[in-house]
């Protein structure tokens, strides 16, 4: 994944933002991993802080969910829990 850094903006909200576009895009679907902090910190060229607070930022807008220990996921936004079966349980 690319990351556009050379705009007037903080790195981590660009990178949530780009990774929230290709959510919203349907090319990251509920249920697959996105990247780790320390992939988003290679790619993108910055800290692990900076990485963090942008995965942080995904989960905080309902559009990831963090398994500790595993990774992160791309949230179904349909309603749906990624640990729910569709009848609710």
């Amino acid at each position: 994944m690319e990351f556009d850094l050379d705009q007037p903006r903080a790195a981590y909200l660009i990178i949530a933002d780009t990774i929230a576009a290709e959510i919203h895009a349907g090319r990251l679907r509920p249920g697959q991993r996105v990247p780790s902090a320390r992939e988003i910190a290679t790619d993108a060229g910055v800290g692990m802080r900076t990485a963090e607070a942008a995965l942080r930022l995904l989960r905080e807008r309902g559009l990831t969910i963090a398994v500790v220990g595993k990774a992160t996921y791309v949230a179904d936004l349909s309603g749906t829990s990624l640990n729910e079966t569709p009848d609710g349980t």
